[in-house]
């Protein structure tokens, strides 16, 4: 019994030795032909398409028939840029396909609203492509002409481009692009939804439409799944959100904000995994999903172009690597990031690099200062996260009305003014210019001493120095009238003497007075009549003088003077205060952020 009980023992082994091999021969087999596959994939050429659907509302996908982006992995994904920040941008077509085709928000791209008379300043997809490797060959085609407006000055760096002037006549033009043209990428824009939406808002037509769409984008996507000898990165987005009923966009709400991202590949963690402790939770948290600025670096991520720091990308690539996560500032002087590396990363402030540190830390901490535009990257894995702000203040605002120049010129502390537009609400292009006497003559020697500006009359200006002294300005001349500058003293300014070395402010208030404000908290009412101080003053400034500013009396940096109703404040900490002249008080919700939302340009 104990005999047969080994031979059955040992039988039993030995086939389960045979099975064992065998397994590890099919797991072999199993993993050498997953292995060709991958090398096959490898040699295959990659090339990306990338179809924009315009004003596609995310949440109405899902109530309509859309069999072809069905086949793509779809994520919520955010436009606007970072609210409060110099990145907000309006939710509006032209930030947005901006935005979408630069990898950075508008305070990089400088392409505001949907003007046509904006140009991008930030280096397009096409640029950085063809700059990077010329034998790649790129197209876009749009039915929304401006898109290309934008990227006038960088149409060179599109191989086939064309304003197609409707959806059908979009999809023949990209399915040229990748048959005839051999396009290595392609963006084709769609935009009948977007039109839909403006005209009947959300609804049975506007759903029709998406499905139309999704219809269109399967037609172009057919011609890239025939070519098999070629590996395709296939991208939907869409460039904003809509309002309530869906007939508008433009502003910061949780719904105009909301966009998708749609891959055919799995993508990365970027992709696949929501951040929920980035340092502004504002939206319900929509800042821990996928960016709009995510396309550019997984387009070039996939085309095998690698991303240089110098290009100050805003985000990681959805594919590939995946370098730090939702990178913005924690407070005024702190990076944050999001990363599971146990790799360092290098930190570059302005291009420069100034640290490493452990990626896992999640956070790095400038203890040096600097005036002006400030940009931080972060580099890990080939891939860079960046976040810029401007610190700089404003410290005078000057207002320039006359009958053919309604435009007001504010001066920062980085030796640079801004001309802005007050019948537009935005700064004029070209803008933020430095001060010198080519701009201002006879102002450059004393652009570090501004400290207050404001119009007397219809053609003089006058500016006052740190240093006690002040300036008077021609503006019929455009220039400093001679003899100027000159010491305050009380047979100019009649009781201001004592008080000029304090001024941080000034503004003239309906033509008879002009309100001084001192870096003390205190604020000296002059009479234009009698040109003097009027009796009794400085007084406090306080919420009784003037109601709504008090708490904020030795943060003034700058007023300005707007209309017959209102006048500006601006804060130390690059904030600002509505007042109205009429009520004599700070207007309610104030103060509020400077930011491309709300002073278009100023802070750029």
């Amino acid at each position: 019994m104990k005999t047969n009980y080994l031979v059955k023992l040992s039988a039993l082994i030995l086939l389960f030795a045979l099975s064992s091999c065998q397994e590890n021969n099919l797991d072999e087999v199993s993993k050498k032909q997953g292995n060709q596959e991958l090398k096959k994939k490898s040699l295959l050429k990659k090339k990306v398409l990338v179809v924009g659907f315009d004003g596609v509302q995310f949440e109405k996908i899902s109530e309509t028939p859309t069999p072809n982006l069905d086949k793509l992995t779809l994520v919520k994904a955010y436009a606007g840029g970072i609210d409060n920040t110099s990145s907000e941008q309006k939710t509006s077509s032209g930030p947005g396909w901006s935005t979408i085709l630069t990898g950075v928000w508008v305070n990089k791209h400088g392409v505001t609203d949907n003007s046509t008379s904006h140009i991008s300043k930030a280096k397009s997809v096409f640029q950085l492509i063809k700059e990077s490797n010329p034998t790649l060959k790129t197209a876009s085609v749009v039915t929304w002409g401006p898109i290309h407006d934008f990227f006038r000055d960088q149409l060179n760096y599109i191989d086939y481009h064309t304003n197609s002037g409707g959806d059908e006549n979009t999809v023949t033009g990209a399915i040229h692009a990748i048959n005839n043209e051999n396009s290595d990428f392609v963006f084709a824009h769609i935009d009948n939804v977007d039109e839909v939406g403006h005209a009947l808002g959300f609804g049975t037509s506007y759903n029709n439409a998406i499905t139309k769409a999704d219809e269109q984008f399967g037609r172009i996507v057919a011609e890239v799944e025939k070519r098999t000898n070629e590996d395709w990165l296939i991208m939907v987005v869409t460039d904003h959100g809509r309002g309530i009923g869906g007939y508008s966009h433009g502003g910061q709400t949780t719904q105009e904000k909301t966009i998708f991202v749609g891959m055919n590949k799995s993508g990365n963690e970027e992709f696949n995994s929501y951040v929920s402790n980035t340092p502004n939770q504002d939206f319900s948290g929509i800042y821990g999903n996928v960016a709009q600025t995510a396309i550019v670096p997984s387009i070039l991520t996939h085309l095998n172009v690698s991303i240089q720091k110098e290009w100050q990308l805003n985000s990681t690539s959805l594919v590939g690597n995946v370098g730090v996560r939702k990178v913005m500032m924690q407070n005024s002087n702190t990076i944050y990031w999001n990363s599971n590396s146990s790799n360092d990363v290098e930190i570059y402030k302005n291009d420069s690099f100034v640290a490493s540190a452990p990626a896992l830390q999640g956070y790095f901490t400038d203890g040096s200062s600097s005036e002006g535009g400030v940009n931080y990257t972060i580099l890990l894995n080939g891939q860079t996260g960046s976040v810029a702000f401007n610190n700089s203040k404003i410290i005078a605002g000057l207002d320039w009305n006359d009958l053919t120049d309604n435009r007001a010129y504010f001066f920062r502390s980085d030796n640079n003014y801004v001309r802005y537009n007050k019948l537009l609400d935005k700064a004029d292009d070209g803008y933020p210019k430095e001060v010198n006497n080519s701009t201002w003559p006879g102002l450059g020697a004393y652009k570090d001493l501004i400290s207050a500006a404001f119009k007397w009359h219809n053609h003089k200006g006058y500016f006052f120095l740190k240093d006690g002294r002040y300036l008077r300005y021609d503006m019929n001349n455009d220039s400093v009238d001679p003899g100027y500058p000159v010491d305050i003293t009380n047979g100019n300014w009649l009781g201001l003497e004592s008080y000029k070395n304090k001024i941080v402010a000034a503004f003239k208030w309906d033509n008879s007075k002009v309100y001084f404000f001192l870096n003390d908290g205190t604020y000296i009412r002059y009479s234009i009549t009698n040109d003097s101080v009027d009796s009794g003053y400085p007084a406090t400034i306080n919420n009784s003088t003037w109601p709504g500013l008090g708490d904020y009396a030795t943060k003034i940096t700058a007023a300005v003077d707007w209309d017959l109703t209102y006048c500006y404040f601006f804060l130390d900490d690059n904030r600002y205060i509505k007042y109205n002249k009429s009520t004599d008080s700070a207007v309610s919700g104030y103060p509020k952020e400077i930011n491309s939302s709300t002073w278009p340009g100023l802070n750029n």
